[in-house]
């Protein structure tokens, strides 16, 4: 999978994310909004930071998903999975050492002051509380549950094995705690003990059922289904509403002029922690540009330009 000159557009990401053999971009993509914005905008400082803080996410993200891949794998004796997740385990350390480097060659070079350097520090720390529960809040929908488990599910339930139906589901439920204990809890977010628990007790209720027997499903156990009743309200919430962040991010004249030609445009507003990303494009195209609006005062902060659409901006800038 190519990535293009900024980033991937947010909703295809989101897909990409999923996938286990692509667990190298997890927590990175969104990162690398920030560093082709500093890196355009030759502020070398800023771009270090981003280097490093794409680095801490593979740590925070990458490696104890991957680790927890390879365990169920292995335990499981699906020996094609676990040589392919030790080759992205491989991989995810290349990509550690990339952002390493590419922010010791940055640090080199910046001029920027400490006063921006430190309060681009506390826009990081936002960044990665934000994403850090990200991927286990949506386990059943975008995770290994929807590219994996579901096709073993359907599997048991066409034979008619319901007890295995039920152990699938179980282990999911476990997987799914892990998540939570190995990310967001790791780094210190304690509200989520209290979803992490519920998994594990869903986890337990399932293989009870599994070791009756069972002829049929029970009707009253929700499969494949995210607990909401105990998600905890985040720390770090959007001030503004995503509605009005799109309405702003289009009434920029630079981006008026990029999209006064192209057809079949969409766009995708996303919280960062302390900003939101709104990303155009289109099926032609691809990206056309990502626009960086500060979440407390609403106003539009930057322009990421993609590479076809720079000289367009540049007219306006």
């Amino acid at each position: 999978m190519k990535m293009r000159s900024f980033a991937l557009p947010l909703f295809f990401m989101l897909i990409v994310l999923t996938i286990p053999c692509d667990a190298i971009f997890e927590g990175t993509a969104n990162a690398n909004i920030f560093i082709n914005l500093y890196k355009q905008r030759d502020d070398f400082g800023r771009l270090a930071l981003w280097h490093e803080a794409a680095a801490e996410c593979l740590n925070l993200i990458s490696v104890p998903m991957n680790e927890i891949l390879y365990k169920y794998y292995k335990n499981n004796g699906y020996e094609k999975s676990v040589a392919r997740t030790e080759k992205e385990a491989l991989e995810i350390q290349e990509q550690r050492q990339f952002h390493l480097k590419r922010a010791e060659d940055a640090w080199k070079k910046s001029k920027t002051t400490e006063n921006v350097l430190k309060a681009e520090r506390e826009k990081i720390a936002k960044f990665i509380k934000t994403w850090l529960p990200h991927y286990p809040d949506r386990f059943y929908k975008f995770g290994i549950y929807a590219v994996f488990f579901r096709e073993q599910l359907e599997r048991a339930e066409q034979r008619k094995d319901y007890a295995k139906v039920l152990q699938l589901e179980a282990e999911a439920a476990e997987m799914c705690a892990a998540q939570y204990e190995k990310i967001p809890i790791a780094y210190g977010l304690e509200s989520y003990t209290k979803i992490r628990d519920a998994y594990l007790k869903r986890a337990t209720l399932l293989r009870t059922l599994a070791k009756q027997s069972p002829e049929r499903l029970p009707s009253d156990v929700k499969f494949g289904e995210q607990i909401k009743n105990l998600k905890p309200d985040p720390k770090i919430s959007p001030k503004k509403n995503a509605d009005i962040i799109l309405h702003t991010a289009k009434s920029d004249l630079r981006i008026k002029t990029v999209l006064a030609n192209q057809k079949g445009v969409r766009e995708y507003a996303w919280f960062q922690g302390f900003a939101w990303t709104v990303s155009f494009y289109n099926h032609g195209w691809g990206n056309l540009a990502i626009v960086i609006v500060d979440d407390q005062t609403g106003k539009v902060l930057d322009i990421l330009k993609s590479e076809h659409e720079t000289d367009k901006l540049e007219l306006v800038d």
